[in-house]
């Protein structure tokens, strides 16, 4: 104990500071009494004349006292500002003045001075300083033997075992192991280890730009996974990387949240790491209580990094801290907000001093690296982690692959959950991982993380909470940017997903299709919605999950986008060629429909009080063929008279309905029809007419299709007895709706005389396609895109990436 002090004294290096020593909150020793009162609640607690706490605490109680003008709360109030940490800062901070007055700033100074000239001040400031300074010693000789303690424990290890973030697991690849990431997350490592390296490198405008990392995604988006993998490769180059985490573990708590504590506790999270490294097997609930936590610096991590780990460089250190955004989420809560920026300047400000310091976070809110930016003066690179799209999706068939193999049994793997998960590489994770642990998944609402726990009380307390984003979404009929106000909100319960395009522009933000889908979740929705949702689900648990099936799901998909936009947007208005353009990809031919005639008119959907999805099965127990025991996909009627008849009856029903669904396959052409009217009531009502194609990446659209089943749409229009008659439709709208992005052409000529023929009714005709990616988001919305049938029942998939091969 005695060296400890006796180097305190000397080691000009590591020179106490009193305002250190004292702990005083500089932003609250400067606040005002009102100020201060202001954080009690109570509106009457106010003084008339505002005076500074650094005056307030030199004033006798009966001052004080006379300072409100309402005696009735003037005593409560006066406690309440005497018990406040401010009060003890502001104490604090005129002991402080008083030092400076007789030339003592530091611990050293103190020392140095004659014990008869320290006498000389008030004896209860004399009492502070010395009780300070031996609480002080005391944490010194505790850090020493912290230490030596990791020390031994690092002289005795042969490798140094960094705990993980998240589950690993490794898929063997000719005979090597590996990590799934996917090529935008290794880009997103590859950036930034070639940047630490440059910093190495020691080139000057790699420093003075060296920007904070930010990584943002909704949760199970991989952003640990993401983490784990980059420290990894940053430590192979000579850097030491430690990742930390406010969650799990070591969670973020009050403590965490004041200007004198949070950065300490972010570098004692460092230090646990790297203590656990060596085998310590510190538990973080006693380890944060460690009276040295409150020592800890940048400065003192590279002491502990140059005694247990010479081989990296004590230039600097790279520390990647996960669910960052949790500490930046109760900051704002729990501080006051002009604050936050100065406690999170205590953790930015000193690892950008050194030369070869880094930090990246993780979060969900977009709004937290924005806080970070005002923290500090920085650039900010977003690494956004986009969800696995059509495209990008053959990356993550090793963990589909793995998951079959659990499910041994024909027709027991659960493709429902598969579809409405395989957009987020973490979930699909997690049930691998719930799998290793538990019974088999076979169900959404088996796989329960916190955010659907989190989301499922919010809807108990809000069942509308999802209503403002469908409205807005639907009533803007387009895309749905993050510039919808209401989606801050969204990300605030992570249950937002966002998608980069790769121009960087026009980011897309749209709440998580797992989510909305899940059981636990949608009890809480209005009548109408859990019915539109119930019934979803149902269409994707068909065994065999076959062509067949997935045609079928595909139908209710769009059926279920299109009774959702009824639901939210009945009574808003739009122009009909806003519709089209929203709902109908591309326009490839119009019949007299002109900017002057009913494209600009106001169109809506009807009422979902009077309307409703009907079915009209071309199967039932009188047209099964003999020898059958019940109706199957093959044993549909195909007696003539019967189908058309059928045709005529769904497409009478829009009289009283918005949406007719037709289950049939037989009802070749006209899949679902949706049911507009025009604002001018003259004009009557719009019909558009889906049809719903699904193609695996085998097969392929023939270029007579979209003719063909345009016809059997308009001959089916034109029959006897006229199945329109007493409808009074204006305009007819056919849209072939296929998956494979092919290239969709209709030969006109060949329909010819139904166009003139419906002309001669009064009935224009338009002809659409909807076959891209962009095309489909705008006619289901992104977030019911995003459930849209994988293309393929994959075998074969590409080779996953090896990241110690990527990263040199």
């Amino acid at each position: 104990m005695a060296d400890v002090v006796k180097r305190a004294r000397l080691d000009g290096d590591k020179e106490i500071y009193f305002a250190e020593l004292l702990g005083i909150n500089i932003a609250d020793a400067h606040k005002t009494v009102n100020e201060v009162l202001r954080s009690s609640g109570m509106p009457t607690w106010r003084i008339a004349t505002d005076i500074p706490m650094t005056t307030w605490i030199v004033l006798n109680h009966e001052s004080k006292l006379q300072l409100f003008n309402d005696p009735c709360c003037a005593e409560s109030a006066v406690s309440y500002v005497d018990n406040a940490p401010q009060t003890m800062h502001a104490l604090q901070n005129n002991i402080l003045a008083l030092l400076n007055k007789i030339g003592v700033m530091t611990v050293y100074q103190w020392h140095a001075m004659p014990e008869e000239r320290q006498s000389q001040l008030p004896s209860d400031v004399l009492f502070l300083l010395r009780n300070r300074i031996q609480e002080r010693m005391e944490r010194e000789w505790k850090w020493s033997k912290f230490l030596e303690t990791v020390k031994t424990l690092a002289d005795g290890t042969e490798q140094v075992e960094f705990r993980k973030l998240t589950h690993h697991h490794h898929f063997n690849y000719r005979g090597k192991e590996t990590v799934i990431l996917g090529e935008d997350r290794m880009k997103h490592i590859e950036l930034v280890v070639s940047n630490i390296k440059a910093l190495q490198e020691a080139k000057e405008e790699a420093k003075e730009n060296h920007p904070i990392y930010c990584v943002v995604a909704a949760p199970r988006q991989g952003k640990s996974l993401l983490l784990d993998v980059l420290c990894s490769s940053i430590r192979c180059t000579g850097t030491l990387a430690v990742s930390i985490t406010y969650n799990s573990a070591t969670a973020y708590t009050e403590k965490d949240s004041s200007l004198l504590t949070c950065a300490p506790r972010f570098w004692a999270r460092v230090v646990y790491t790297i203590a656990n490294a060596f085998g310590a097997n510190l538990g973080w609930l006693s380890f944060q209580n460690s009276s040295f936590i409150s020592l800890l610096t940048l400065d003192r991590v590279l002491e502990l990094v140059k005694m247990c780990l010479p081989q990296y460089s004590t230039k600097g250190i790279v520390v990647a801290a996960d669910e960052f955004s949790e500490l930046v989420k109760c900051l704002r809560s729990n501080s006051e907000l002009q604050d936050v920026p100065l406690i999170l300047s205590s953790i930015t400000k000193p690892i950008y001093t050194h030369p070869c310091s880094a930090l990246i976070v993780s979060g969900f809110v977009v709004k937290d690296p924005e806080l970070l930016m005002t923290a500090s003066s920085r650039p900010l690179t977003m690494l956004w982690l986009n969800p696995a799209v059509q495209s990008t999706r053959e990356q993550y068939y090793p963990i589909l692959e793995e998951l079959k193999k659990r499910y041994p049994e024909a027709g027991t793997f659960p493709f429902a959950l598969y579809e409405w998960i395989k957009f987020s590489p973490g979930l699909l994770g997690l049930w691998l991982e719930k799998l290793n642990a538990t019974t088999p998944i076979v169900s959404i609402a088996q796989l329960n993380p916190p955010v659907v726990r989190t989301l499922a009380m919010k809807l108990g307390e809000e069942p509308s909470f999802f209503a403002e984003y469908w409205k807005e979404c639907f009533d803007l009929m387009t895309e749905n940017l993050l510039g919808l106000k209401c989606l801050r909100k969204y990300e605030q319960f992570y249950s937002l997903i966002h998608l980069v395009p790769p121009d960087n522009q026009h980011l897309l933000g749209f709440l998580n299709p797992f989510l909305v889908i899940h059981e636990s979740i949608r009890v809480n929705y209005s009548v109408a919605e859990r019915n539109v949702f119930q019934k979803l689900e149902s269409a994707f648990t068909t065994v065999p999950w076959d062509a067949h099936a997935k045609g079928d799901a595909l139908e209710m998909l769009v059926v279920s986008a299109l009774q959702l936009r009824q639901i939210h947007t009945h009574s808003s208005s739009f122009s009909f060629s806003e519709v089209l353009s929203a709902l109908c990809g591309v326009l490839h031919y119009h019949s007299h429909l002109s900017s002057l005639t009913i494209s600009t008119m106001g169109v809506k959907f009807r009422s979902t009080l009077a309307t409703g999805v009907e079915s009209f099965p071309c199967h039932d127990s009188s047209c099964v063929n003999k020898g059958d025991a019940k109706p199957t996909r093959n044993t549909f009627c195909y007696d003539k008279e019967r189908k058309e008849a059928r045709r005529i009856a769904a497409i009478g029903a829009i009289k009283s309905h918005g949406i007719i669904h037709p289950t049939s396959v037989m009802n070749k052409g006209c899949d679902i029809i949706l049911v507009l009217n025009f604002e001018d009531k003259s004009k009557g009502c719009a019909l558009i007419i889906f049809e719903a194609k699904y193609f695996s990446s085998t097969t392929f659209l023939d270029e007579s299709t979209p003719s063909t089943k345009a016809r059997m749409v308009l001959e089916g229009l034109l029959k006897n007895p006229n199945p329109l008659e007493g409808c009074n439709v204006s305009h007819v709208c056919f849209t072939l709706c296929v998956t494979n992005g092919a290239n969709v052409t209709y030969d006109v000529a060949s329909l010819d005389q139904c166009i003139k023929d419906l002309k001669d009714q009064g009935i224009s005709v338009s002809l659409h396609s909807v076959s891209t990616k962009e095309q489909w988001m705008s006619l289901l919305s992104p977030t019911l895109y995003f459930a849209l049938p994988d293309i393929d029942e994959h075998t074969n998939f590409t080779k996953p990436i090896n990241n110690s091969q990527r990263i040199q």
